[in-house]
């Protein structure tokens, strides 16, 4: 190829690719955002409602049949703590069921690399094709987490 060619070559600047990493990388932050706060939910609920079940079938066994005098006895209590157990294994079920982790720490990769990407391309320390073969490679390796 000649000089004349390799001048009149497009390249994508600095500036645009700079423009496209941040881009991806509200995606990116967005989507790791979004598993975290679902992962905490879900994290929670099965806490929540182990700790529950655990203490109202212990409260259950301490008290006999009878656990609050005239207001609760030991089938209400035991429905109780079915329901919250119920509960309990949904929460925990759609959390493996959704790779929550798998997604947590794919994001937090790709968020990690883009904006190390994003630094080297502000200062414009490595050539603009290397960036973008970089970038382009993020983009395939985290097709789910940057739509």
């Amino acid at each position: 190829m000649s000089e004349e060619n390799k001048e009149t070559k497009p390249h994508v600047s600095y500036d645009k690719l700079e423009q496209k990493i941040r881009a991806s990388l509200t995606d990116a932050d967005s989507y790791t955002q979004r598993n975290q706060k679902l992962n905490s939910a879900l994290t929670i609920t099965t806490i929540v409602g182990s700790a529950l079940t655990a203490f109202l079938t212990a409260m259950t066994a301490a008290q006999g049949p009878v656990v609050i005098q005239g207001l609760w006895d030991w089938q209400g209590a035991c429905s109780l703590g079915a329901v919250l157990s119920i509960i309990t294994t949904i929460s925990s079920g759609i959390s493996q069921q959704m790779n929550i982790s798998r997604k947590l720490v794919e994001g937090s990769q790709c968020v990690g690399r883009l904006r190390a990407l994003e630094l080297v391309t502000s200062t414009k320390t490595r050539d603009v094709n290397e960036i973008t073969n970089e970038y382009a490679e993020i983009l395939r390796t985290y097709t789910e987490v940057i739509k």
